[in-house]
């Protein structure tokens, strides 16, 4: 994982589970989007957004986290309802928050509107999380869904996936249509152009500029954070700088002058190829070159397909 401070990306080497769940309360057309849930987003103090999830029959407020492939589950709140927990497979780590994961649990039952399921695997989460949140939901559980994220006006909504592919910018004649990607971990990433570059790019929606790590920049643009240009900028937890950059588009989209902070990158780049460390082999999964923050994501009004593995996106005030 890259070392960026506050960061709440995991990195996994595997799926641990998949929620089925099922909107069987929503019949429809196959052409129309049955909707499961119209949800308010919650600001918290750090900038990240819960939206309600029900545990054991109680809504409980789970940070959203589009950039993590895992959700998971506060301690405190599993040992009231009496899951119990156990480790984690051998070999394979996650860390949330500054905290290494090292155990999970099944909840018993967890609905998200009107869509409900049982015995869903999460990781379990002893470190109190942001503004006292019960849990983090991830891609594990979002991925069962179609869901709209209307950042700028606090939105997110979700759809059953059981509808004509495509047909679902049901707000705009004019979109982009990007496929996605999935690693091993199930994180999902998104190609776009950085100053003509092509970047893998997650989406974060905590405050604050985007954020890429050093060697990722060298890597990709032959950059040092002493080449000319850049911005030093200190903060109560180090130093990052800020380049230039020009435009940062997608499919016909454009952002201009993106704000990116790049932050010194520690070890080795969180990618998905092997490597050897102290002796064994490590495969890190759950990052991106790129994670975008919400400056960028309040300019977009954006439609994750995930069973057609893609996203469709248009300027947030788009509209017929």
């Amino acid at each position: 994982m890259m070392a960026v401070v506050g960061k709440g990306s995991m990195k996994l080497g595997v799926a641990i589970a998949a929620l089925l769940l099922s909107a069987g309360a929503v019949h429809a057309e196959k052409c129309t989007l049955p909707e499961i849930a119209s949800l308010v987003l919650k600001p918290l103090a750090d900038g990240q957004y819960t939206i309600p999830v029900a545990i054991g029959g109680a809504e409980r407020e789970f940070i959203l986290e589009l950039n993590n492939p895992f959700s998971a589950v506060s301690g405190a709140l599993a040992d009231a309802q009496g899951y119990d927990s156990r480790k984690m497979r051998r070999g394979f780590t996650a860390h949330l928050n500054g905290e290494e994961i090292t155990r999970q649990v099944t909840v018993g039952e967890v609905a998200l509107g009107t869509s409900r399921g049982k015995d869903f695997v999460m990781l379990r989460a002893d470190k109190p999380l942001p503004g006292g949140a019960s849990g983090v939901a991830g891609l594990d559980l979002l991925k069962n869904f179609d869901i709209e994220l209307d950042l700028k006006h606090a939105k997110f909504n979700l759809f059953s996936q059981e509808h004509c592919p495509g047909n679902v910018v049901y707000w705009s004649p004019d979109y982009a249509e990007v496929p996605f990607e999935a690693d091993e971990s199930g994180h999902v990433s998104f190609a776009m152009r950085l100053d003509g570059r092509k970047v893998s790019v997650d989406f974060d929606l905590r405050e604050g500029p985007s954020v890429m790590g050093s060697k990722t920049l060298r890597r990709l643009f032959d950059l040092t954070t002493a080449a000319p240009g850049m911005t030093e900028e200190t903060h109560v937890w180090g130093t990052s700088w800020t380049y230039p950059f020009k435009t940062l588009s997608i499919e016909g989209l454009s952002i201009a002058n993106p704000r990116i902070a790049i932050v010194t990158q520690e070890g080795h780049e969180c990618r998905p190829e092997t490597r050897w460390v102290n002796g064994r082999e490590v495969t890190c999964y759950g990052d991106a070159e790129l994670n975008l923050r919400s400056p960028v994501l309040k300019a977009l009004r954006l439609y994750f397909a995930f069973k057609e593995k893609k996203l469709y996106v248009t300027a947030a005030d788009a509209h017929i």
